[in-house]
């Protein structure tokens, strides 16, 4: 597994990326800082009801200082986020639309993580969870992650689809209304025959 070293900050192992959407519209993703925090807070205020249901498996109306500063602590190794910002016209970071972050479930089982991607209402069907879930499975393959873990509403149906769609080999078991996910990061899932 590949760590930090001395003098490495996250930022150097994940450098800020400019992509098109498939509307045309230009983000950035770079890792999540510390100096995120409002923008945090300002991006889950823009989440529907839904979106937060289906991230936190519990309707919530709120986020407290202490979340948004966790949410925010990204080592690069335990921690990642990497998050999606909107470019204006000249080229200006503007709000926070999206984030994709694993942590480690057990530090004695350091090839496991737990993983979510979350996306802006407003900025979904375009392709951005697609091109951000991408870039976290890359980054975890580079450091060591064998699998992702999830937890997923038996009613998000688009999650769900976009999770078997991936190419990832995936377990999943259903404990009342909820899929636990297992993603394989290593391994393809077997390709349908074509009829």
């Amino acid at each position: 597994m590949k760590f930090l070293g001395p003098g490495m900050s996250a930022t150097a192992v994940f450098p800020a990326e400019q992509v098109e959407l498939r509307d045309g519209t230009r983000v950035q993703l770079r890792f999540l800082r510390p100096d995120d925090a409002e923008r945090i807070k300002a991006f889950f205020y823009r989440l529907s009801p839904e979106s937060i249901f289906y991230r936190l498996l519990e309707y919530r109306t709120y986020i407290t200082d202490d979340e948004v500063r966790r949410l925010c602590d990204v080592d690069g190794q335990t921690r990642v986020a990497i998050a999606a910002t909107r470019l204006t016209d000249g080229g200006e970071e503007a709000d926070i639309i999206a984030v994709a972050r694993y942590s480690l479930v057990d530090p004695a089982t350091p090839g496991v993580a737990e993983a979510a991607i979350v996306v802006e209402d407003g900025f979904q069907h375009r392709g951005l969870g697609t091109v951000l879930m991408r870039r976290l499975v890359d980054y975890a393959q580079t450091h060591g992650i064998v699998s992702f873990v999830a937890s997923i509403h038996a009613n998000n149906t688009r999650i769900l689809r976009f999770i078997e769609r991936s190419g990832l080999r995936v377990q999943r078991q259903l404990h009342q209304g909820v899929w636990d996910f297992t993603i394989h990061l290593l391994a393809r899932a077997p390709s349908s025959p074509v009829n």
